[in-house]
C-alpha cells in the first residue's frame, strides 16, 4: 500500500542548489570556532568613581550600570552569514538554523557587562582617521548589544533626559586599538556628566619583578652605569644635571615601551592570535572551498582592509596577521609614547630628580615611582564608561 508522503519542511525558501548543502556547513564550522575572546558569565562589574566636578557624582550611571537586562541574543558572524545568504535570510530555515548553530542567549546580565563584553570583543585599530574592526565575525554582537542597551537607557531614563553613554577602551595608553561604544545624542555644553571605570573580562601576568628588570636592563646599558648610580650621579655632578636628565628621561621612555612590547606580545598571542588567525582563516577557507562553483561568494573585503592597514603603516610586513599586529602596535606604541609623552616624561623625570637631589626620596622608592608610572600607562583590565545627561525640551 502506497503509504503518504509527509513534509518535513513547510517553508522550502531556505534552499536552493547553492544553499542547502554548504550552508549547514558554515553553521557547523562558525560554532567550533573560538570567534570571541574568553568572556565567560557575568564578569562582575566593578566600577571606581572618577569625579566630574560634582559632589556626588557617579549615582545615576552607577544605578545604570547595575541595573539587570533580561535576555541577549546575538549571532556568531550573524551579519556575514545573512550577507552570504542574500536573497534567502529572511527563509524561517535560515533564521531557525543559524539561530541554532551559532546563537547564543545571554539572560540576566547587568548592563555594565553587556558594556564592557561590547567593547572587549571588538579589538579595532585606529588609524589615519580609520576604524578597523578586527574581530569582524563578532559584529553581530556589537550590533545587537548596542540595540539591547539602548532600549535599557530608553526604558530608564529616555522619557525625562537626553542622553549619551559612551565606553572608551583603550588597553594601552596612546597605542591605537580597543573598544568603543557610542549610544545617544551629541552632548551640549551644559550636560550633566558622570564618568566611571568599569572591569574588562582581561587580564595579563605582568608581575612587578619583571618590569623592574626592563628598567634595569634599559639603565645598565646608560653612560653613567645602572640605576642606582645614574641618579647618584645628579648629587655628584650637577654641572651635568641636563645631560643626567635626559639620560633619565631616555631610560624611562624605553622602559614604557618595553614593558608595553612585553604586553603586546602577551594579548596578542593569549586572546586575539586564535581569533585571527586560527579561527577567522579555517573559516574562510571552509567558506570559500564549499562556494566556489557558485556564484555567492564570501565577502573578504573587511579583511583584506586589515591586511591592507597593517602592510602600509608597517611596510609589507610578511607573517601571519597576528605576527603583523604585534609589530604594527609595537612601531605605533613607540612613536606615540615618544611624541604624546616625551613633555611629560621630562616633566615627570625632573620632579623625580628634584626630589632625590632634596633627599626627599630614595634611590628604592625612585624605582617605585618609575614602575607606578609604567603600570599607569597599561589599562587592559579597565575601561572608561561616561554618561551625559540633559534635560528635555518641553
Amino acid at each position: 500500500m502506497e503509504q503518504k508522503r509527509i513534509g518535513f519542511y513547510h517553508d522550502t525558501k531556505g534552499f536552493s542548489t547553492a544553499l542547502d548543502i554548504f550552508l549547514f556547513l558554515i553553521l557547523i564550522s562558525i560554532s567550533a570556532m573560538i570567534l570571541l575572546p574568553s568572556i565567560t558569565g557575568n564578569t562582575q562589574i566593578k566600577s571606581a568613581l572618577e569625579s566630574k566636578n560634582q559632589e556626588n557624582s557617579g549615582d545615576v550611571l552607577l544605578t545604570l550600570l547595575n541595573g539587570r537586562v533580561d535576555e541577549y541574543e546575538y549571532i556568531v558572524a550573524g551579519n556575514q552569514l545573512d550577507a552570504l545568504a542574500g536573497r534567502f535570510n529572511n527563509s524561517s530555515v535560515f533564521i531557525t538554523g543559524k539561530k541554532v548553530i551559532a546563537g547564543k542567549e545571554l539572560k540576566h546580565k547587568t548592563f555594565s557587562d553587556i558594556a564592557a563584553e561590547n567593547a572587549a570583543a571588538q579589538w579595532v585599530i585606529y588609524y589615519n582617521g580609520t576604524r578597523t574592526q578586527l574581530n569582524f565575525m563578532m559584529t553581530n554582537n556589537s550590533d545587537s548589544s548596542k540595540r539591547i542597551m539602548k532600549n535599557y537607557l530608553n526604558k530608564q531614563i529616555g522619557d525625562r533626559y537626553n542622553y549619551n553613554f559612551t565606553v572608551l577602551w583603550r588597553p594601552f595608553t596612546n597605542v591605537p586599538i580597543g573598544g568603543n561604544l557610542d549610544i545617544g545624542e551629541p552632548v551640549p555644553d551644559n550636560a550633566y556628566i558622570e564618568s566611571v571605570y568599569i572591569t574588562m573580562p582581561y587580564h595579563i601576568g605582568l608581575s612587578r619583578k619583571q618590569v623592574e628588570d626592563i628598567i634595569d636592563n634599559n639603565f645598565n646599558g646608560s653612560k653613567f652605569g645602572n640605576f642606582s648610580f645614574t641618579f647618584e650621579e645628579l648629587k655628584n655632578n650637577e654641572n651635568i644635571r641636563d645631560e643626567i636628565e635626559a639620560s633619565i628621561s631616555h631610560g624611562i621612555n624605553e622602559t614604557i615601551s618595553d614593558t608595553i612590547d612585553d604586553s603586546i606580545d602577551l594579548i596578542v598571542d593569549e586572546k586575539l592570535a586564535p581569533v585571527l588567525d586560527d579561527a577567522r582563516n579555517k573559516m574562510i577557507e571552509d567558506i570559500n572551498g564549499l562556494v566556489i562553483d557558485s556564484d555567492i561568494r564570501f565577502d573578504q573585503g573587511i579583511n583584506d582592509k586589515i591586511n591592507d592597514t597593517l602592510d602600509s603603516a608597517s611596510a609589507n610586513l610578511a607573517g601571519t596577521m597576528a605576527e603583523k599586529l604585534k609589530i604594527y602596535l609595537k612601531k605605533a606604541a613607540k612613536e606615540e609614547i615618544q611624541e604624546s609623552s616625551g613633555v611629560e616624561i621630562r616633566a615627570f623625570t625632573t620632579e623625580l630628580a628634584d626630589m632625590f637631589v632634596n633627599n626627599a626620596i630614595t634611590i628604592v622608592e625612585a624605582k617605585d615611582r618609575i614602575i607606578t608610572e609604567v603600570f599607569s600607562r597599561i589599562h587592559i583590565n579597565r575601561a572608561q564608561a561616561t554618561l551625559s545627561l540633559w534635560e528635555k525640551k518641553r
